[in-house]
C-alpha cells in the first residue's frame, strides 16, 4: 500500500456512522440494523480509490423563481470537497491572475483528486476552495491546489458546506466523540458534540452541547445511538442561520453567528413528541390513523433552509417547515404527513436526496433511495456491497409546502418478499436529478427492475413517467463545459449484443455524454469514452441540495493549463483519465 493510501485509510475510518435505524415499534415488529456499519463500507471505498496515478493524457471529445417559501436559483450547485492526499504544492495560493473559472475539482501533485466549492466573497484570494486532512491537521487549498491555511482542528469526523459567518467561504463542522465507558448492551455510551470552524482560516467555535448516546432496550435488544452526527446541522443559502437537531430529536435550535460565537435565536418542537401537536395548531394527525400528530422516535431531519428564515425537512412519514424564530404557536408553517404507497406497515422513511427545483420555489423534491456513488463503489469492489439495503423504502416525492400536498410514487420496500427486494425496485439518484429542459423541471433517476437499469424521466413537475430509458444508468446532470446547457453523464448497463436476460447491475466501463431532447424525450449522445466511468469523490452537502447519506457525489471537471475544462474519469485499473468537455 502506498503512503498516500495509508493516510486515506486513517481518515476514512473517522467518518461518522454509528447511529441506528429502527422500524417504528407501533408499526411492525421491531427490526434493527446498524446503518453505521453500512455507511463505513460505502464511505471508505471512495477515499481508498482517490490515491490514483497521474492519469492518461487529455483526449478530444465531441432560473430564478420567487414564491412564498423564498427564492432559489436554477442550475446545479456543488459542495466543498474532502481530500486526503497531502499534495506537494505549498505556499500562499490565489495570488495574481487566476485565469478562467475553475471546475469543481483539482488533481493534486500526489495524484489525489480534491473536490472544490465556489468561494462567493472576497475573504480569500481564490474562487474555489477544498480541504485536505491528515490526522488532525486540516489544510485549506485554493483552486490550484495551493495551501491557503493549515490548522490542527483536533479529532472527529469532518463535514460542512454551510457558511455560518456569511463571508462566502464554505465552513467546516467536526463531530467530537468521547467514550464514556458506560455499558449499553455489547457496546458503550458515546458522548458527542459538534464544533464548527471557519473555512477562511480554521478558527474553531463550539456549536452544540455534549449529549450522551441514547441507550435503547427493545425486548432485550440493547444498543446505543449517538446523538450528534454530521447530519444534524441543517443550512441553506441566503442566510447564516443554521439549525441543529440531534438524532431522534425531541426538539431543535436555530443559531446565528455574532462574530465571536453563536446565539440561539429560537427553538422548535420536533414532530416526535406530544408537545408538537399541543403547541402547533397547524400540526396534522399522524398518517397511521392515530389520534395524535406526532410519531415517536421520528428519524433524523433530512432537509435544508428554503429561505433565509424558513427551514424545511423530511422526517418519518411527513415533511414540515418552520420559521426560524423563538418558539411560538405560529412557527410551524407547513405539515404534510403521508405514507408512501399507503403502507401502514412501514416506518415512513424519507431518506435520500433532497433538493429544490428553481422554477418551483414552494416545492421540495425527495428521491428516496441510495446514491450513484454506491454503484461506483460496487464497480471497483466487484461486489454488490456498498449499500446492501438501498435505504430500505424507495420512493420519489414532490411536496408543495405552500399547498400542503404531496405527489409521491412508491417503488419498493427492501424487506418485501422475504428480503427478495433487496435490489429489486432499488432507486438510485444521480447527484442532480433535475432535467431543466422543461419548467417546472422533469426528474431523472435510476431504478433497478427485473435485473435491468431503467432510467425514469418524469413529466414536468410530477413523479409520473414521461419516458423510461432501458439499460441506461445516470450519474449526474450538470453543465460540464460552462455553456449554460446541462449535459447528462451516463453509462450503458447492457449492449444490444448482450443476452436479453436479467442481471445487469454492473454498468459498462464506458462514459457517454449526452443532451436530452425534450420534444422527442430522447438522449442525443455527443461523446463516448471507453474504459472508464466518472471519477467520484465525496462533496459536502450544499445549500441547495442535501442527502441523508452525508455526502454528495457530482461529476467532476478540472480546469486545464490551456484554459479548457476536462471531465475526470477513472479506469477499471484505477487510473485517472481526463477527457475534454469540448469547450475552451
Amino acid at each position: 500500500m502506498r503512503a498516500a493510501e495509508r493516510s486515506v485509510v486513517a481518515y476514512a475510518l473517522q467518518l461518522p456512522g454509528h447511529e441506528k435505524i429502527l422500524y417504528h415499534a407501533s408499526v411492525r415488529p421491531l427490526l434493527v440494523y446498524d446503518r453505521g456499519v453500512l455507511r463505513r463500507c460505502w464511505a471508505l471505498f471512495p477515499f481508498l480509490v482517490s490515491g490514483c496515478g497521474d492519469g492518461a493524457s487529455l483526449e478530444g471529445s465531441g432560473g430564478a423563481a420567487d414564491g412564498s417559501f423564498g427564492t432559489t436559483s436554477g442550475g446545479g450547485t456543488t459542495g466543498p470537497g474532502l481530500g486526503t492526499g497531502s499534495g506537494s504544492t505549498t505556499g500562499t495560493g490565489g495570488s495574481g491572475d487566476l485565469g478562467p473559472t475553475p471546475g469543481n475539482a483539482v488533481v493534486l501533485d500526489d495524484g489525489s483528486v480534491l473536490a472544490l466549492h465556489p468561494v462567493e466573497g472576497g475573504a480569500l484570494p481564490t474562487r474555489a476552495i477544498g480541504f485536505t486532512r491528515v490526522a488532525d491537521e486540516v489544510t485549506a487549498r485554493d483552486e490550484r491546489g495551493l495551501e491557503l491555511w493549515s490548522a490542527n482542528l483536533g479529532g472527529g469526523s469532518l463535514f460542512g458546506g454551510f457558511d455560518f459567518d456569511a463571508d462566502g467561504v464554505p465552513d467546516l463542522g467536526l463531530v467530537r466523540s468521547e467514550d464514556t465507558g458506560a455499558p449499553c448492551g455489547e457496546q458503550t455510551v458515546v458522548r458527542t458534540r459538534i464544533d464548527v470552524a471557519r473555512g477562511s482560516n480554521g478558527e474553531l467555535f463550539p456549536l452544540t452541547p455534549e449529549l450522551d448516546a441514547l441507550c435503547w432496550d427493545f425486548s432485550g435488544t440493547v444498543y446505543p445511538t449517538a446523538q450528534w452526527t454530521d447530519l444534524d446541522v441543517l443550512f441553506g443559502s441566503g442566510s447564516n442561520v443554521i439549525a441543529t437537531a440531534p438524532y431522534y430529536a425531541t426538539g431543535g435550535s436555530f443559531h446565528q453567528f455574532d462574530g465571536t460565537g453563536f446565539t440561539e435565536i429560537g427553538t422548535f418542537i420536533y414532530p416526535s413528541v406530544a408537545a408538537y401537536g399541543a403547541t402547533y395548531p397547524l400540526a396534522k394527525p399522524s398518517p397511521y390513523g392515530q389520534s395524535v400528530a406526532h410519531i415517536a422516535n421520528s428519524h433524523v431531519a433530512n432537509g435544508l433552509f428554503v429561505a433565509p428564515d424558513k427551514l424545511a425537512f423530511f422526517t418519518s412519514a411527513r415533511a414540515v417547515a418552520y420559521e426560524a424564530k423563538p418558539l411560538s404557536a405560529d412557527q410551524l408553517l407547513a405539515d404534510v404527513p403521508w405514507l408512501s404507497g399507503g403502507r401502514t406497515d412501514l416506518a415512513g422513511r424519507n431518506y435520500g436526496l433532497v433538493s429544490r427545483d428553481g422554477s418551483a420555489a414552494s416545492k421540495l423534491v425527495l428521491v428516496s433511495g441510495t446514491g450513484a456513488d454506491t454503484v461506483y463503489a460496487d464497480m471497483f469492489a466487484g461486489a454488490m456491497a456498498a449499500d446492501p439495503w438501498g435505504q430500505i423504502e424507495r420512493h420519489v416525492a414532490i411536496v408543495d409546502l405552500s399547498a400542503g400536498t404531496v405527489d409521491d410514487r412508491f417503488f419498493s420496500y427492501a424487506h418485501d418478499n422475504d428480503d427478495g427486494n433487496q435490489y429489486e425496485g432499488r432507486v438510485v439518484y444521480p447527484d442532480s436529478p433535475f432535467v431543466r429542459t422543461a419548467s417546472p423541471a422533469r426528474l431523472a433517476f435510476n431504478v433497478y427492475e427485473g435485473g435491468r437499469w431503467h432510467l425514469h424521466v418524469t413529466a414536468p413537475g410530477t413523479t409520473e413517467d414521461a419516458t423510461v430509458l432501458l439499460d441506461w444508468f445516470l450519474w449526474d446532470i450538470r453543465d460540464l463545459d460552462g455553456d449554460g446547457v446541462d449535459e447528462w453523464v451516463l453509462s450503458p448497463a447492457k449492449d444490444p449484443s448482450d443476452p436479453d436476460v436479467p442481471g445487469y447491475y454492473f454498468v459498462k466501463w464506458r462514459t457517454v455524454i449526452a443532451h436530452f431532447d425534450d420534444e422527442r424525450l430522447a438522449l442525443e449522445p455527443s461523446a463516448t469514452h471507453e474504459g472508464a466511468i466518472p471519477y467520484l469523490v465525496p462533496f459536502f452537502r450544499s445549500p441547495e441540495k442535501t442527502t441523508s447519506r452525508s455526502f454528495l457525489y457530482p461529476a467532476l471537471t478540472e480546469r486545464q493549463p490551456d484554459g479548457g475544462l476536462a471531465l475526470l474519469l477513472r479506469s477499471s485499473s484505477g487510473d485517472l483519465v481526463r477527457v475534454a468537455t469540448g469547450r475552451p
